[in-house]
Formats: C-alpha cells, sequence, structure tokens
C-alpha cells in the first residue's frame, strides 16, 4: 500500500484560500451590483453575513463617482472617498474613513460570522496598507470570505492569500449559493 493511499482527503474548504470567494471586475464595472445583492440574499436565507459593502454614488464635482461603505450589521453608511476637485490624480481615499471601516471590520469578525464581506482588494491593499491586516484576520477567522477584485489585481490578492481563490461567477444567486454551501461545510 502507498503512503498516498493512507492519506486524509483534504476537503477544498480546508486551506484558507478555499474559504475565500472571490468577484473579479473590470472598470468601469461596479462590483458591488452583484457583491451587494449577493449579501442581501444570503441574510434572507438566515446565513450569518456581516462586514462591508462598497457602493458607487452619483459623481461629484470632479465628475468621478463617489464610493461609499455600508457596514452590513448594522447599516451604517460612510463616505470612503474624498471630493479632490476635477484634475486631482492623487489618491481619492479618506484615511479616516478608511480607518473607520477597518474598526467596522474588526468587529464584525469578533461576532464570528458564517460569512464576512470585504467591500473590496484594491491597489493599497496590493501595496501593502488599507484594510490588509483585517482581510488577513478574516481568512485567518475561518469564515467564508467574499471580496471583489480587479483584474489586474487578482494576482496580488493570490500572492497574498498564498493560493488560488474560488473565483466566482458574476451571479448573484451563484454567490449565495456558494457561500451559503461552504459556510454549511465550514460548520459541518
Amino acid at each position: 500500500m502507498s503512503n498516498e493511499a493512507a492519506l486524509p482527503r483534504v476537503p477544498p474548504f480546508a486551506s484558507p484560500a478555499g474559504r475565500i470567494g472571490v468577484l473579479v471586475y473590470d472598470p468601469p464595472a461596479d462590483a458591488g451590483q452583484v457583491l451587494n445583492p449577493a449579501i442581501a440574499l444570503l441574510r434572507q436565507r438566515g446565513v450569518s453575513v456581516g462586514g462591508l459593502a462598497q457602493r458607487v454614488g452619483g459623481p461629484d464635482s470632479g465628475r468621478k463617482p463617489s464610493l461609499w461603505i455600508d457596514h452590513v450589521e448594522t447599516g451604517r453608511t460612510l463616505r470612503l472617498d474624498r471630493p479632490r476637485g476635477p484634475g486631482a490624480r492623487d489618491c481619492i481615499l479618506d484615511p479616516d474613513a478608511l480607518a473607520e471601516a477597518a474598526v467596522w471590520l474588526r468587529q464584525t469578525i469578533e461576532r464570528c460570522p458564517a460569512v464576512i464581506a470585504v467591500n473590496r482588494f484594491g491597489h493599497t491593499e496590493a501595496e501593502g496598507d488599507g484594510l490588509r491586516a483585517e482581510i488577513a484576520e478574516a481568512v485567518c477567522s475561518g469564515a467564508v470570505v467574499l471580496v471583489a477584485v480587479r483584474r489586474a489585481l487578482l494576482p496580488d490578492l493570490e500572492a497574498f492569500l498564498g493560493g488560488t481563490p474560488n473565483v466566482l461567477p458574476p451571479d448573484v444567486e451563484g454567490i449565495a449559493d456558494w457561500a451559503e454551501r461552504t459556510a454549511m461545510a465550514v460548520t459541518g
């Protein structure tokens, strides 16, 4: 008998990357238009979900869309960007808003929901800042994690996770079905 036959099969969710569901998008698409209804559907089904949902608002005076974060559990809303005016080229993220969003995400992780939604893994996280530490905590918590990522940043997310996450179809029911099945499998 070979040693391989004696080893137990490891379910795909046993590794952290197996519990990560990623919605890959290409700008100017708004991943929140798919991810946020999937979060709502999970909650309607009675799945314990927490975290952050990002949405795009109307354009500001600089003609760029505004960015908003909704705290899934409490419904609190926070503007994530700073209106910088026309022609602004520097980062539009408001560091104070990002810090508050990080606190919200840490509070979610402490509550131990079955599914944790993270608004997105963006340039700031790829560079080692932003919500990177909180995303790591969510992944290490054992929960199923849903996160949006630009296609160009998917290799950065994979390097961060140390593996290939589950790339989910841009389908509300498909995302909700995957998250619910995976959460049930993780909790046994």
